[in-house]
């Protein structure tokens, strides 16, 4: 008989098993370690089968686990979805993201405000880092990434493509000039570049015209850094020459502040996807979430919130 202590067993034991350990799970679930422990055995006894292997280094499901977590994680998903239609308008639940330091900073967090609004018993602890994760392994729900996927075994939802801008502040331009092919980047400027966290080196500043024509160039520099608001940085302190996405810098260009460089050859776009594991239990929040993030709604609480 289904009652609600095996309910209760039935998450912790899909939570351990995605997050491959106690420590993860616990902080998923809200118990301690021992907390832990204790509900997967009365699970394990419950049921009549050992679940997870325990005499491995790291704790691995056995062939029964496999097979018991195929048949629990969409029973979940109907548990779920059933409270859900119960109260459509009142989503909670704590929610794990991992998000770049471009997605994070410059649209995940002004958003925020819109969500909680939307849903205010809704819990998100976002973590910024530009390294790509392991989601089931750290405990995450939901990753948000610029770039090419490059990620197997987890599902994607395209976002948005944007414009990649180079730009220096108007007082760098009034010193220096203006530029007028990419070449003279490379030759007469200084250039500050973002770094491949994946490679350790730094970005190639590829250009992209209307008509298809394309210019790559590795420009000389002194200084590189990992992330975006350092080069936005880089900008404000006239240090030089940077290649931002269009919405970090936009309202900066209509104040003035900074100055588009050759806008005929800043046609090329990056795209932004979410993450999220293939067979994970997708509650009701992670499904609002990711319908949040790929609405207009969105796009029009980053506008409202930019800095």
């Amino acid at each position: 008989m289904i009652d609600g202590r095996l309910i209760s067993g039935m998450t912790v034991f899909v939570a351990v098993a995605e997050a491959g350990g106690y420590a993860l799970a616990a902080e998923r679930v809200g118990l301690s370690r021992s907390g832990i422990g204790k509900s997967i055995s009365r699970l394990e006894e419950r049921i009549g089968t050992r679940l997870f292997d325990r005499n491995s280094r790291a704790l691995k499901l056995t062939d029964e686990g496999r097979s018991f977590l195929e048949e629990v994680v969409p029973l979940l998903e109907k548990l779920d979805e059933a409270v859900s239609s119960a109260r459509p308008d009142e989503l909670r639940g704590r929610l794990r993201i991992s998000s770049d330091s471009a997605f994070g900073t410059f649209l995940l967090i002004p958003s925020l405000k819109r969500l909680t609004e939307l849903h205010p018993k809704l819990k998100v602890d976002l973590l910024i880092r530009d390294r790509v994760d392991n989601l089931l392994a750290e405990g995450f729900d939901l990753a948000a990434r610029f770039g090419e996927p490059e990620h197997p075994g987890l599902c994607k939802r395209h976002v948005l493509d944007s414009r990649i801008i180079t730009c220096a502040s108007n007082t760098y331009v009034a010193r220096y000039g203006m530029p007028s092919t990419p070449q003279e980047l490379h030759e007469e400027y200084r250039c500050i570049r973002l770094i491949d966290d994946v490679t350790g080196r730094p970005h190639s500043w590829n250009f992209l015209k209307a008509d298809g024509t394309e210019h790559s160039i590795a420009p000389d520099c002194n200084v590189t850094v990992n992330d975006a608001p350092s080069l936005l940085a880089a900008a404000f302190s006239d240090f030089g020459i940077v290649r931002l996405l269009d919405f970090m810098v936009e309202e900066h260009l209509r104040s003035g502040r900074l100055v588009e460089i050759l806008p005929e050859w800043n046609h090329r776009t990056w795209p932004a996807y979410l993450y999220a594991p293939e067979r994970s239990h997708c509650s009701a929040a992670l499904r609002a979430v990711m319908d949040f993030v790929c609405s207009s709604q969105f796009q029009s609480a980053t506008r409202e919130e930019s800095i």
